[in-house]
């Protein structure tokens, strides 16, 4: 198959069963719905196809930095090397014992999305056990799901163990919750800001109102201060891959830089979900409070820095918690008396938008 049609076959498919299933949700009464939906066990198969079908991919420019990770890995010297406890240490181990163990490279592609897939698929489970099946449909149609699981390999699989360790955590399991966190610190370091985002809506922020308005406030602060503010966290250091997207000085290689209005306006999706169930509908829900926490602050931080290249990546430590931000209040709070039907159309525009955006756009 051409390496270039994979994303395109990936999103028919997986629109293909949301458009099923948004369908059925439409039809069928609520019990139905739920019943047929409480069984993960199909979508547990999904997600092993999934991984063998990112995992034996070819060795591709269509896959972004698959490239690069599959030089490094077929140059990489068959010695377990000691770990930099300073940089993504847990990294470098995955690939030395796997370099070590005689893996080829599309075995360690396999492994990797392995990691990939399966703690996401863990954490929606968690998160939303009366219906697995929605939260793995709603994951799959992400917009960046894919992309970031063959060219952000290792973004990718951090943010999804913060996933992870944020269903620990918000379950008062912090053993498990923390050795999470360290393993996708480990992995790569930018996961430190959406870990902290969640400590904050676990133990500092109570009103989602406020962070609301911050959010509105950091569209104007990057519009007016935007620079200067990346800068600053360049300065910081908060990641090496920071200061070298703020301050690169050239940009011929990137197409699309500068206020992404584009990028703004999809992420106003779950924002406005947020306004509706905690401010207009009123509802509380520890978890899902602190899941917009984390969703609207990490999606701040990127708005004041998305001039910089590559600000998808940055875009990536929000975008994660997509899925979630949107399923969850469809699956575990009562919205409205047809939340069924409400659930098939919002799924329908999810996957809807998703399809559209590979398909007609990119």
């Amino acid at each position: 198959m051409n390496p270039f049609a994979y994303q395109k076959v990936f999103t028919g498919v997986t629109f293909a069963v949301a458009a099923v299933m948004g369908l059925s949700r439409l039809s069928s009464p609520s019990d139905t719905a739920r019943q047929t939906g409480s069984r993960p066990l199909v979508p547990l198969l999904c997600c092993l196809g999934l991984i063998l079908w990112m995992g034996l991919r070819p060795i591709s420019d269509a896959f972004g930095d698959t490239v690069n990770y599959a030089l490094e890995y077929a140059t990489l010297d068959a010695r377990l090397i000691p770990a930099d406890w300073y940089s993504e240490w847990l990294w470098q181990w995955i690939m030395n014992l796997s370099k070590v163990a005689g893996l080829n490279v599309h075995a360690f592609f396999t492994l990797v999305a392995a990691g990939y897939v399966l703690s996401a698929f863990w954490a929606l489970c968690r998160f939303m056990p009366r219906d697995p099946v929605l939260g793995t449909v709603f994951l799959l149609n992400s917009l960046m799901f894919f992309s970031f699981g063959v060219n952000g390999l290792r973004n990718g699989l951090a943010c999804h163990l913060v996933l992870l360790a944020m269903s620990f955590l918000l379950d008062d399991k912090w053993g498990p919750g923390a050795l999470v966190c360290i393993m996708a610190l480990g992995i790569h370091r930018s996961t430190l800001l959406p870990i902290a985002t969640i400590l904050v809506g676990r133990f500092v922020f109570r009103d989602i109102r406020y962070l609301l308005l911050f959010w509105v406030a950091s569209i104007f602060l990057s519009l007016t201060v935007g620079p200067a503010i990346e800068n600053l966290f360049a300065a910081i250091g908060f990641d090496d891959r920071m200061t070298q997207y703020v301050t690169l000085s050239d940009l011929s290689e990137f197409s699309q830089t500068g206020f992404r209005w584009d990028f703004l306006l999809y992420s106003a999706a779950p924002v406005a979900m947020a306004w509706y169930v905690c401010i207009h509908k009123g509802l509380q829900d520890n978890w899902y409070n602190v899941i917009c926490t984390a969703y609207l602050l990490c999606n701040a931080f990127w708005i004041m820095v998305i001039r910089s290249a590559f600000s998808n990546r940055f875009a990536y430590l929000s975008w994660f918690l997509y899925p979630l931000v949107i399923a969850y209040p469809l699956v575990n709070m009562p919205l409205r008396e047809d939340q069924d039907r409400l659930t098939g159309l919002i799924l329908l525009a999810y996957g809807g938008f998703s399809a559209f955006m590979w398909f007609f756009f990119w």
